[in-house]
């Protein structure tokens, strides 16, 4: 990614056969997790889990055919919420499985990716919830029994974001660049 481009230099060295190869060489600032190992893969299982979850019920929620979804201020968030979620998936199969002095580009692209999606998607989660709840009061007429479902799998699909969040800037503490 251009946003890290910084932090690599190229080097050019020539073979024996006298054609010139050139590499990337990192001379940014490296990362340390101040956790150990265990507490590494805890944290990478628990994050998967919750995107797994997340990933579920809010997809569930768009099984439920209740008429709150014909309106736009709750489908529009809807929809936008899988972007975030796709996000939160690579950001997540990117976390790390070992301790090591990580890169800027692996915490951005792991740690960084999950924590910003995230929010994102705590969002739209909320967005969904709020114009859920607006149909409700104004809007609904005799039809609300499909409403209770949908609400109920987006709000806990809302905890299970807000669940992720909280892991999140737990483990966005203790990261300390380390030169």
């Amino acid at each position: 990614m251009k946003r890290y481009a910084d932090d690599y230099e190229i080097v050019i060295t020539e073979e024996e056969n006298g054609r010139e190869k050139k590499t990337a060489v990192y001379r940014g600032s490296y990362y340390d997790i101040s956790v150990d190992e265990q507490h590494l893969l805890k944290f990478r299982r628990n994050c998967l889990f919750l995107i797994a979850a997340i990933i579920v019920l809010h997809t569930a929620g768009g099984f439920v055919a209740n008429p709150g979804m014909y309106q736009f201020f709750v489908a529009l968030p809807y929809v936008f919420g899988f972007l975030p979620i796709y996000y939160m998936v690579v950001g997540g199969l990117r976390l790390p499985k070992t301790m090591r002095k990580f890169r800027r580009d692996e915490i951005g692209l792991s740690f960084d990716r999950i924590r910003k999606a995230n929010l994102f998607s705590l969002i739209f989660s909320g967005l969904v919830v709020i114009g859920e709840i607006v149909f409700l009061i104004w809007f609904a007429g005799e039809g609300r029994s499909l409403e209770f479902p949908f609400i109920m799998i987006e709000m806990l699909s809302l905890i299970g974001a807000y669940f992720l969040y909280r892991l999140q800037i737990s483990m966005q503490t203790q990261i300390a660049i380390e030169k």
